[in-house]
């Protein structure tokens, strides 16, 4: 196989941009590891940012950018359904996050319907969208102008929120106030650390992040809105901050993996090799299944190690 079809700028360009939603969510996500806080509810908070994005432009003046921030809004408001279960009635955060994503499915398909008066999915025929960032100065960039030239403004507004992340975890007393959170409850207490105060900043900062996700994939790559449309982005996403030791620079570099396995597939079906497009579409997950396996053999030997 000819290595140019795998590794050619339009296969670079088409990873991150496929890469966006699930470093945005991925970020909510790290903050929530951090604390201590096991949120796999980030599937079902990036199909709801998905839903008011586009219930928004439907019933509005179709502005995406606009959009976008009443996804963030909504959706943190939205998360906090999660922290009340969680936080307030001490509920199994892996119980919870399935039954977040349940309700997720279920009220957006109902508010789809009752709401927009649409089955299955609805695309806004009044959509504004933002035009893509024209670069022209980095066309002479090899490679690099290529690959970020024509891109929405989101991807590299994500890229910048990884980076500032990690600043932020490990050079500012909220970030070291999250980890010790999470490393110690009882400790964080003892060193006047205000727990429900964290606890909830990190669940409600993991919507506002998964609403912008949901509604960039949505509002920006898709320009519609069907049922179930996230279809696996969140546990994906989780998977890259697991897999990422929840270091937001390693975990960006991650969900770019991920986002290369999706063009790939893409890139091979469209090339006509003779393999089954279903089977093309499984490469993402089965690779993230290859992740998590390998991670998960690292931090079983990490800890035979410390013993």
């Amino acid at each position: 196989m000819d290595l140019d079809l795998l590794f050619n700028a339009s296969v670079i360009s088409s990873a991150v941009r496929i890469a966006t939603p699930l470093l945005l969510a991925a970020l909510g996500c790290i903050l929530c590891e951090k604390a201590g806080i096991t949120n796999l509810a980030i599937e079902g908070f990036m199909l709801m940012g998905s839903f008011i994005s586009i219930a928004y432009i439907t019933k509005s003046d179709g502005s995406v950018l606009i959009a976008l921030l009443a996804a963030m809004l909504g959706t943190m408001i939205y998360s906090g359904l999660f922290g009340l279960v969680v936080i307030k009635f001490q509920a199994n955060h892996v119980v919870a996050s399935i039954a977040m994503n349940l309700l997720s499915v279920g009220l957006t398909t109902f508010l789809l319907q009752a709401m927009l008066g649409a089955q299955g999915m609805i695309r806004p025929a009044n959509i504004q969208k933002i035009p893509n960032m024209e670069l022209d100065f980095l066309e002479n960039i090899p490679f690099i102008g290529s690959v970020l030239h024509n891109q929405s403004f989101i991807v590299p507004l994500a890229i910048f929120m990884a980076i500032a992340l990690h600043f932020v975890i490990k050079k500012t007393v909220y970030g070291m106030n999250v980890v010790s959170l999470g490393e110690s409850e009882g400790a964080a207490r003892s060193a006047g650390i205000s727990v429900k105060k964290v606890q909830w900043s990190v669940i409600l900062l993991s919507g506002l992040f998964s609403g912008l996700a949901g509604a960039y994939l949505s509002s920006v790559i898709l320009s519609e809105f069907s049922m179930n449309m996230v279809q696996g982005r969140g546990f994906t996403a989780y998977t890259a901050v697991i897999f990422g030791n929840t270091n937001a620079i390693l975990v960006w570099l991650v969900t770019l993996l991920f986002g290369w396995a999706e063009a790939i597939g893409v890139q091979l079906e469209l090339a006509g090799i003779g393999v089954p497009s279903s089977i093309l579409k499984m490469f993402p997950y089965v690779l993230a299944i290859i992740v998590l396996i390998i991670s998960s053999v690292n931090t079983k030997r990490r800890k035979e190690r410390k013993k």
